[in-house]
């Protein structure tokens, strides 16, 4: 074959696949799309002499190149991609749990903060398909009437509807059990139609949902056979807290001390098992309404209007406009804006009805059924003192290049709202605003997995044509068998 008639090829596969992902619901957006694509055909038909295993590499080597410098910002890292098309899927692991401690490896258990609403966002929706929960009943017809003040309903509160609000907090060190039931159970509304993200709704979900801690169990341990995923954290290697003792989030600590598992933080979990949980829901654990009915908000219009219809605007102390008050959250999980208006975390090129989450400990993850792609990132954000870490401004800096910059005791800190870089006398070389993990790498995270999709169904065209049946069980071989790279 030709280096031309192959690079046809390659044309040909390039827009069968953009026009499957944007059936698959990819809005108005395919031009990033053909932008990504039109860099890699001439690179995939440069290498048509070159075997799977060479293109394969060829493609993610920029990829892993974006991973060893997140690496170098935290001090434990965990990631994964898959694409349940193609079967590809990659592992990564690097640094140390904390100061001088084990490697990260696949067994490795981070702290999933807030991504923990997502499990029980779940275990909501499967006892509500199963008649065991009713998600349009009030949530003060649970636990005999506990929730005296919330007459408002169990879907409608789980989206962040409402702004819920406790008469004293719930994270104060010595709090009592009896005291924290009796500010939970005065939860009281203070607005409606706020969408204010709260760790509140998901504790009371939780608490209001039947056998919440054997159901959970049921669902992810034995019947996903998510086995590294739990509250309980007697067992496997632990990171993403502080000094390796207990939870970051302190109303999960409060609760945890009186035997309480948390709707909205606590959860341990790998990077392999979120894997595990995409090829569970994309095998249909969820049915395709409770799909969603997860992703989808409260309101009719994913942005927020005013009692006369016109719509609202953020706005500063100032007075001054800051941009429209969008919808992004439907069930504890972001969604991809309807009319094209890209919510911080969510990728692109990804379908409309994908979903993402995150938690302040480093987590975050993507999950998109109808292109079967999933990614995610966990990340152990404290330093070596304990001081939070986060990934550096990808519009400031180069994330490729991060492990360069970061080989001569480099550290960054987060002062306020602004990341700053210090060298190894601690004089501050450049600063930004942070942002938790850098979108260049969710980016590339899905963008590999299309790359790779791309140069598969490429060389299985090639192969079919030639008919070689070397090449096709070369392709597989290598496309369809998972690699993990652990740092060095």
């Amino acid at each position: 074959m030709e280096k031309q008639e192959y690079l046809g090829i390659i044309i040909e596969e390039e827009y069968k696949l953009i026009n499957e992902l944007i059936q698959n619901g990819k809005l108005k957006e395919y031009h990033y799309l053909i932008e990504m694509f039109d860099e890699e055909k001439d690179m995939l038909a440069s290498y048509m002499d070159k075997t799977p295993n060479e293109v394969y590499y060829a493609i993610i080597t920029d990829y892993l190149k974006k991973v060893k410098g997140i690496s170098m910002l935290v001090p434990g890292l965990s990631t994964a991609i898959k694409d349940a098309k193609s079967g590809v899927s990659i592992y990564t692991y690097d640094g140390v749990t904390k100061k001088d401690g084990q490697a990260v490896d696949e067994n490795t258990r981070f702290d999933l903060a807030s991504s923990t609403k997502l499990f029980t966002s779940i275990e909501a929706l499967k006892l509500a398909e199963e008649g065991k929960f009713d998600l349009d009943k009030l949530v003060s017809e649970y636990k005999n009437g506990k929730y005296v003040n919330l007459d408002i309903p169990v879907e409608k509160m789980s989206k962040f509807y409402y702004d819920l609000r406790t008469d004293g907090r719930l994270d104060e060190k010595n709090l009592s059990l009896e005291e924290l039931q009796r500010r939970l159970s005065l939860t009281s509304i203070a607005k409606e139609k706020t969408f204010v993200y709260s760790d509140i709704p998901f504790i009371i979900l939780k608490d209001i949902m039947p056998d919440a801690d054997e159901y959970f169990k049921k669902y992810f341990n034995e019947e996903m056979n998510l086995l590294q995923t739990s509250y309980d954290r007697s067992f496997g290697v632990l990171t993403g807290m502080r000094d390796n003792e207990t939870v970051n989030d302190p109303k999960a600590r409060v609760m945890e001390r009186y035997n309480l598992n948390p709707g909205h933080a606590g959860i341990f979990s790998t990077s392999k098992d979120l894997v595990k949980l995409f090829e569970k829901l994309n095998d249909g654990f969820l049915s395709n309404e409770s799909i969603k009915e997860m992703i989808t908000p409260v309101l009719d219009t994913p942005i927020l209007l005013n009692s006369d219809g016109t719509i609202m605007y953020k706005k500063n102390r100032d007075g001054y406009t800051s941009g429209i008050q969008n919808v992004s959250r439907g069930m504890a999980v972001y969604y991809k804006h309807p009319e094209g208006i890209r919510v911080n975390e969510m990728v692109d090129v990804m379908g409309d009805e994908s979903f993402s989450i995150t938690g302040f400990t480093g987590t975050w993850a993507t999950f998109d059924l109808k292109n079967g792609l999933t990614a995610n990132i966990l990340a152990n954000p404290f330093s070596l003192e304990n001081e939070r870490e986060i990934v550096i401004d990808n519009e400031k800096f180069c994330i490729i290049d991060c492990f360069k910059h970061f080989e001569d005791g480099t550290k960054f800190r987060i002062s306020g709202k602004t990341s700053k870089v210090l060298d190894g006398e601690g004089n501050v070389i450049g600063s930004a605003p942070f942002t938790r993990i850098t979108n260049t790498l969710k980016e590339a995270q899905i963008y590999t997995l299309l790359k790779l999709r791309l140069a598969k169904n490429s060389l299985m065209r090639r192969a079919e044509i030639e008919h070689s049946g070397v090449l096709n069980d070369a392709v597989v071989r290598e496309f369809e068998s998972s690699k993990t790279v652990k740092g060095k």
